[in-house]
């Protein structure tokens, strides 16, 4: 129990801690932007390995539940987290090595040094989560399909998964209305014609072939 505790005492410290250095470097803003970006590029993704497994006359649900999840643990893992702490590492570095040399002192050890370091962490999980997780829920008539051992023609199920993939688009569009002062509405349709002129042009595809 003890030992329990002193492990929940070390997370909400270290939570404290990071929020406060998120606070410090405005980092917010960041990991908003990384979040919205890779979550339309999973988003996107998603219904294109969705879309592209009907035409190739996929029936098997499983399939199209594995193939999403592959490519958004690749997209969302190694571009979404890794590659984005890397590189917001860096620059983060950077933007220290050029304070000190602002004000002509070492800064080891400072509360921004420590923030250099632990807001990058923060901005990567943010990217990643927006390229695994909305993919996934887009994935749910396939899962529930699944689970539940129903039998639901594959038309249905491809299309009812684009349609909460579009909704997630339009939210994501609102939004970012909503951060701009813009028409959230507007905004939003906006985001959903484009992941809508991906399914008309694949149901096109499929009807020709």
């Amino acid at each position: 129990m003890g030992t329990l505790l002193w492990f929940l005492d070390k997370i909400i410290k270290f939570y404290k801690d990071l929020m406060q250095h998120v606070k410090i470097l405005n980092a917010k803003e960041i990991a908003r932007r990384m979040f919205v970006t890779n979550s339309f590029d999973g988003l996107l993704s998603s219904l294109g390995v969705i879309l592209g497994n009907y035409i190739y006359g996929t029936e098997n649900p499983e399939n199209y539940v594995a193939g999403v999840i592959g490519a958004s643990f690749a997209l969302g893992f190694f571009s979404g987290i890794v590659a984005t702490y890397l590189s917001e590492r860096a620059e983060r570095l950077r933007e220290l090595r050029q304070t000190e040399r602002a004000v002509m002192h070492p800064l080891s050890g400072s509360i921004y040094e420590k923030a250099a370091k632990t807001v990058p962490l923060y901005v990567a999980l943010w990217s990643g989560m927006g390229a695994i997780f909305l993919p996934i829920i887009g994935l749910l008539p396939f899962i529930l399909s699944i689970l539940f051992s129903l039998t639901i023609p594959i038309t249905v199920l491809v299309y009812s998964s684009a349609a909460i993939i579009l909704a997630e688009l339009f939210l994501l569009g609102a939004y970012l209305g909503k951060i701009s002062g813009e028409n959230s509405l507007l905004s939003g349709l906006q985001m959903t014609l484009i992941g809508l002129a991906a399914v008309v042009v694949f149901t096109i595809v499929n009807i020709i072939t």
